[in-house]
C-alpha cells in the first residue's frame, strides 16, 4: 500500500539525519535539529586545520552572513558565495567600513580572480566543489550593504525589543542592489532569519519565517510522494512568508533543509 504523505515526510526527515554526512550543507544538532550553514562550512583553513564557521554574536561575522545573503541571490553554485565569505573571514575584511569606500569596493572586484586562486590555495574544500567564481556584482552589493548596516542594525534591534520582526523584513527587502543586478533581496531573507535564531543572537525570531522556499525546496515540495502545496512562487514577500510558514508546519525545526536536500537523497529512498 502506497504510504501517506506525512509518511513520506517522516521518511524524508529520517533520511535527511541517517546521511548528514553525506552532503555539505547539513550539520545537525544533538537535538536533531538543523544546527544552522553558518555553524560549520565544511571548508577548512590548512593552516589551522580548522572548519571555518561564523559566531553571528560578532558583529564583524554577522556582517558576513548578510554578504552571504546576498551572494546567494544571485546565480551559480553555493560554493561560490561561501568561499566568498570565507574569503571576508580569512582576510579579515569584514568590517562594513571597510566596504563603505566606492573606490576600495571597485579595486577588490579588480582583484576577484586573484582572490578566488588564493582561497582555493589556502582552504582545504573537502565536500565543496574546487570551482570558485567570485561574481563582480558581489563586491556592488557589498557597497549597498556596508552603507545600509547602521540602519540595518538598528532594524534588527526595534524588532527584538517589540517582539515583531516584519519591520527589519519590510527593511532588507526595500533595499536596491542586494540582489540580482539592482533588485531588492527577498527570498533569503528567511536565510538570515533562520542562521539568527539558531544561534539565539536576536530573541523571538518565530521559526515559521525561517524557511527559504526556492525554486529547489519548491521542486521538492510538489513530489507527489509529499503534495506539500506551497504559495505560488513570486518575488513577494508575503507570499515569500506564507511559503516558509507551510514548510515550517512540515518540518518544524529543520526548515527547509529536508525538501532542500531530497533531490541528493531520493536515489536512497528505495533502500531506506
Amino acid at each position: 500500500m502506497e504510504k501517506s504523505h506525512s509518511e513520506n515526510i517522516q521518511k524524508l526527515i529520517r533520511i535527511l539525519k541517517e546521511n548528514a554526512q553525506r552532503l555539505p550543507y547539513i550539520n545537525i544538532n544533538e537535538t536533531g535539529n538543523y544546527a544552522g550553514w553558518v555553524t560549520n562550512f565544511h571548508i577548512y583553513d590548512r593552516a589551522t586545520q580548522a572548519p571555518v564557521c561564523l559566531n553571528l554574536t560578532d558583529e564583524k561575522d554577522l556582517f558576513i552572513l548578510f554578504a552571504l545573503a546576498s551572494c546567494w541571490t544571485k546565480s551559480g553554485q553555493w560554493q561560490n558565495g561561501a568561499c566568498f565569505a570565507i574569503h571576508l573571514k580569512t582576510l579579515e575584511i569584514n568590517d562594513p567600513s571597510y566596504w563603505q569606500d566606492y573606490n576600495r569596493c571597485m579595486q577588490e572586484k579588480q582583484s576577484r580572480k586573484k582572490h578566488q586562486e588564493k582561497i582555493i590555495q589556502c582552504c582545504d574544500l573537502q565536500r565543496a566543489s574546487r570551482a570558485i567564481s567570485f561574481r563582480a556584482d558581489y563586491y556592488d552589493s557589498l557597497y549597498v550593504l556596508a552603507n545600509s548596516w547602521d540602519q540595518i542594525k538598528r532594524s534588527l534591534k526595534e524588532s527584538e525589543r517589540n517582539n515583531d520582526y516584519r519591520s527589519f523584513i519590510a527593511y532588507m527587502s526595500s533595499i536596491p542592489g542586494l540582489g540580482y543586478e539592482n533588485r531588492t533581496m527577498k527570498i533569503k531573507i528567511p536565510l538570515l532569519l533562520r542562521e539568527l535564531r539558531i544561534q539565539n543572537v536576536y530573541k523571538h525570531i518565530p521559526g515559521k519565517w525561517c524557511c527559504v522556499p526556492d525554486q529547489r525546496v519548491r521542486s521538492a515540495a510538489k513530489d507527489e510522494r509529499f503534495s506539500i502545496s506551497l504559495p505560488a512562487a513570486t518575488n513577494s514577500i508575503t507570499s515569500i512568508l506564507k511559503a516558509s510558514e507551510t514548510i515550517y508546519a512540515n518540518f518544524h525545526d529543520l526548515y527547509d533543509l529536508p525538501l532542500f536536500a531530497y533531490n541528493d537523497l531520493k536515489d536512497l529512498w528505495d533502500e531506506s
